[in-house]
């Protein structure tokens, strides 16, 4: 599928394209079966790719537009909620922030809980963390450290997890998600992302089972 969104986006601009010369078209296969290709094709033409952000090389998959257009974005919801339908998932973990808007809808529709984890300082009540380093990409130094928490009833051990971000970078996030999960005694499933910045080299840092949902038609 040919994304319409790299070629416009219906004519509207954001700050991010006026910044980097607008964007480009790109071609992006859907990994499932379980919406129509005519619901696929409105998934892709709501991917507005950005060259050279937020660093120069990059093409950053914007999903802005996807989450502006309810039946793309519940397609979305659909391809999900089909390809972990019957995987014995207990619960569903999203990476603050744009992974509360994926993986909230996806746990609603699986009847199991919904998990945030957060950035630090950000729980109301007793809570539970690790600290993880981030890394700009493959062959990158560290350069810090992060970390995430979630409430320490949120989770428990035998817990089968999938956990939902909107998009896998680095992977250092994502790993320390999964580090977070085990560190309970509870098992990631998956982890599924809705785009990857694939120069980024992210599933080796994040060395676990990993779902991408739109992913480049190239690959």
């Amino acid at each position: 599928f040919n994304s319409a969104a790299g070629q416009g986006g219906g004519g509207q601009m954001s700050s991010h394209e006026e910044m980097n010369g607008g964007s480009i078209p790109m071609h992006f296969r859907v990994n499932t079966e379980g919406i129509s290709d005519e619901a696929q094709q409105a998934v892709v033409d709501s991917i507005r790719v950005v060259p050279n952000f937020p660093k120069p090389g990059l093409f950053f998959k914007d999903l802005s537009l996807l989450l502006g257009k309810p039946a793309a974005f519940g397609s979305t919801i659909d391809a999900l909620v089909h390809k972990y339908a019957g995987r014995g998932i207990t619960a569903v973990v999203g990476i603050e922030c744009r992974g509360f808007c994926f993986a909230a809808p996806v746990a609603i529709a699986l009847k199991v809980p919904f998990v945030p984890f957060r950035k630090p300082g950000k729980l109301p009540c007793k809570s539970i963390g690790i600290d993880f380093k981030q890394s700009a990409g493959k062959h990158s130094a560290y350069f810090g450290k992060d970390r995430l928490e979630m409430h320490e009833d949120a989770l428990t051990a035998g817990s089968k997890v999938l956990i939902i971000d909107d998009l896998l970078g680095t992977g250092s996030t994502m790993f320390g998600a999964c580090e977070l999960v085990e560190k309970v005694g509870a098992t990631v499933v998956e982890c599924a992302c809705i785009v990857e910045v694939k120069e980024l080299a992210g599933r080796a840092r994040v060395k676990r089972n990993i779902f991408i949902l739109i992913e480049d038609a190239e690959d």
